[in-house]
């Protein structure tokens, strides 16, 4: 059965100055193994991408439930994610027409996930993302983040040029989230290693071993993701903040070994990380060990 948990809260930076929380999620479970769930993230310049966001996310997961069966075929669920982001910007542009204001002051990423018998098929546009918990116990991103080369985000009004779809099979766990903490999962002293992704708060958050749905059910897990979230310092997330769980407890993982769920020793890949800086930066320093 699909279990599920979704959180969403204004960033500290957003409340300083006096913004709105430009994020957004939505899920809808069909059955037992077949749900489909959004996350959007209204980019931070435009003034009413909070609106779109919440748009996107809705429309977009209304379009495939009306849409899609438990009978579906990869391909039409791949032509129906498409058709649910061109019908996600083209509500945004309609609501931006009957309000009377401008259609670029809507601006919105949006990925879409279809939760399918241990498969999840997927769609993106900007730099939220998707990591799954793979069968045989480890944790992968699915999707890029969508920017060009000086970080500026490709949202939703695009088009398709820039829009992405894909499937991954044998799923355990799909942990959506807006960039803030889908990068929280990624921490730059983790770029150069073995193993890139923090597996241990990725374990925390979308592993049915640490979670327990069965065991407390829904409403306990949601408090307690709500209250980690809630506890994120802003100094290491202060931009809205949003993940969404889907978690089928019939698709069990297997482990790796123990070595790969252990904490990082981030002291000693700071060490590393400013040793192999100033290596790069001030290589006349090293000649002698040459």
């Amino acid at each position: 059965m699909i279990c599920s948990y979704g959180v969403t809260r204004q960033g500290t930076y957003h409340i300083e100055k006096g913004l709105v929380c430009q994020d957004a999620h939505y899920i809808e479970k069909i059955s037992e193994h077949f749900a489909i769930a959004a996350v959007a993230d209204g980019l931070g310049s435009e003034l009413y991408s909070d609106v779109a966001s919440k748009i996107a996310a809705e429309e977009a997961v209304l379009f495939c439930k009306n849409t899609l069966s438990e009978n579906s075929t990869e391909e039409e669920i791949y032509t129906t994610l498409k058709d649910a982001f061109k019908a996600a910007l083209k509500k945004i542009n309609e609501t931006a027409e009957k309000e009377e204001k401008p259609q670029d002051q809507y601006d919105t990423t949006l990925v879409v996930a279809v939760y399918l018998n241990g498969n999840v098929y997927f769609g993106n546009a900007g730099d939220s993302g998707i990591v799954v918990l793979n069968n045989d116990g480890t944790y992968e991103a699915v999707t890029e983040q969508q920017r060009d080369e000086g970080g500026l985000v490709f949202p939703l009004c695009f088009g398709e040029k820039y829009w992405k779809f894909g499937m991954k099979q044998n799923v355990a766990s799909v942990f959506m989230a807006t960039d803030g903490m889908f990068e929280t999962l990624f921490p730059y002293l983790l770029r150069t290693e073995e193993v890139k992704i923090y597996v241990a708060l990725a374990q925390y958050m979308m592993d049915e071993l640490s979670i327990g749905f069965e065991e407390r059910g829904e409403e306990a897990v949601q408090q307690e993701m709500e209250a980690f979230i809630d506890s994120i310092p802003g100094n290491q997330v202060n931009d809205d903040k949003t993940v969404l769980v889907m978690l089928d407890t019939e698709y069990k993982a297997d482990r790796q070994e123990e070595s790969y769920y252990v904490v990082p020793d981030w002291t000693e890949l700071k060490r590393k990380h400013d040793e192999a800086f100033r290596r790069a930066a001030y290589p006349h320093l090293y000649k002698d060990e040459e």
